[in-house]
């Protein structure tokens, strides 16, 4: 009898803190850690203000889910670090853990906006090879896209998380 495996998905704002806590969980369950950015940025560079960003988001966006899916099929627990920034997202991920015979976590990463303000700013004056430049401008608009998870979401707050 096949093990049902388990999709972590992390729900979280630029500079939340997704990837790190991703890390974090990859170490202690033995997860598959799904981090589209880190595949894009390797494809296209750090910036997401070149032409045609927006497309290649979409498309690593749908690769990394497909890859993820297919995975949690197997049985392999699988680690999705991809901002999920709105509610329909987040319930096309559940709904494809449970037709991949998975079940998921959604973790929900609730840092303050300053916060968010202050590493990325910091990010930005030396960033990692592997995160993108996100001006205050890019990510005020940005932030029109963003939508926490409301009381009717099933959530595990990632600050609670020992």
């Amino acid at each position: 009898m096949r093990t049902k495996a388990t999709v972590y998905v992390l729900c979280g704002f630029i500079g939340a803190g997704k990837t790190t806590f991703a890390k974090k969980l990859e170490e202690t369950t033995g997860a598959v850690r799904i981090t589209k950015d880190e595949w894009l940025i390797r494809m296209v560079g750090n910036d997401p203000t070149i032409d045609g960003y927006e497309d290649y988001d979409h498309m690593m966006c749908g690769l990394s889910r497909d890859v993820s899916f297919r995975l949690a099929e197997k049985g392999v627990d699988v680690i999705i670090d991809a901002g999920v920034w709105q509610q329909t997202q987040r319930h096309i991920l559940r709904r494809r853990a449970e037709e991949a015979g998975a079940q998921a976590v959604v973790y929900y990463l609730d840092t303050p906006i300053e916060t968010i303000r202050e590493r990325v700013a910091r990010r930005n004056m030396n960033p990692a090879k592997d995160s993108f430049k996100i001006s205050g401008e890019l990510l005020d608009g940005y932030l029109t896209y963003w939508q926490p998870p409301g009381e009717d979401e099933e959530y595990v707050l990632a600050s609670e998380v020992k």
